[in-house]
């Protein structure tokens, strides 16, 4: 398809069914989940195992071919935990995967197919244990993945760095250094003095935003009509 052919009623009703379901099946398996949060196809976001908490307008967006899974797999005598901050942004494929401990501050962006792991899941020489030691995983804020990058065990990550695409890192990242290539190293420094948006800027106007999608959706499918959206589901056509 060239366009969105729904109508206009037709994408706010599947909105309110996304937020319903969202909040009916999908919040309970948090521990805690702050306000605002917002999920994009919420039926392909997997929450798996304890202690897993998210704070105010997060954001994650999923589909069937890309889920977006958060997982603390790890025995009750060492129970890992996920901790993601305020006005975190997760697109699909996403994973984040913890035995030990993964901390994400504020404002965080995470690009497709990203991965954090505080763990290599298999040791060596013994690959049948359990319950493999992990290294916890620190993550600052404002910091931006880029698509594909991973982050391995025992890294921490300096605030508003940003990780390259296909980036692997296993060392350590300072604050505001940009990184790539595997292993990632260092390819430039932000300047610090430099003025800084981030998500964080939005979450003071959540309804604002809210009103300006809404206006943004109702002005793009106005001409849209539930006929004109049947035909191009049964009938297709090239302009379609």
């Amino acid at each position: 398809m060239r366009r969105d052919h729904r109508p206009y009623w037709m994408h706010a009703a599947w909105d309110q069914f996304e937020n319903w379901r969202a909040q009916t099946w999908l919040a309970p398996h948090f521990d805690t989940l702050g306000p605002n949060a917002k999920f994009t196809g919420p039926a392909h976001v997997e929450i798996f195992g304890p202690n897993i908490t998210a704070g105010c307008a997060l954001h994650v967006v999923a589909t069937r071919d890309m889920p977006v899974r958060f997982t603390v797999w790890s025995p009750a005598d060492q129970a890992g935990r996920i901790s993601i901050g305020d006005g975190c942004f997760f697109a699909g494929g996403t994973r984040l995967l913890a035995t030990k401990d993964i901390t994400i501050g504020d404002a965080c962006l995470f690009a497709a197919n990203a991965t954090v792991t505080d763990c290599d899941w298999h040791g060596l020489y013994n690959r049948i244990d359990p319950a493999p030691p992990g290294h916890p995983v620190r993550i600052g804020n404002n910091v931006w993945l880029g698509d594909g990058a991973f982050i391995g065990k025992g890294v921490t990550i300096g605030d508003h760095a940003v990780i390259g695409a296909r980036a692997v890192v296993t060392k350590d990242v300072p604050a505001y250094a940009v990184v790539a290539g595997n292993p990632a190293k260092i390819v430039k420094r932000l300047d610090p003095d430099a003025p800084m948006k981030t998500r964080l800027d939005m979450v003071d106007d959540i309804a604002g935003i809210s009103r300006f999608m809404d206006d943004a959706y109702r002005k793009a499918l106005a001409a849209n009509t539930t006929f004109g959206w049947l035909r191009s589901r049964l009938f297709p056509e090239r302009r379609d």
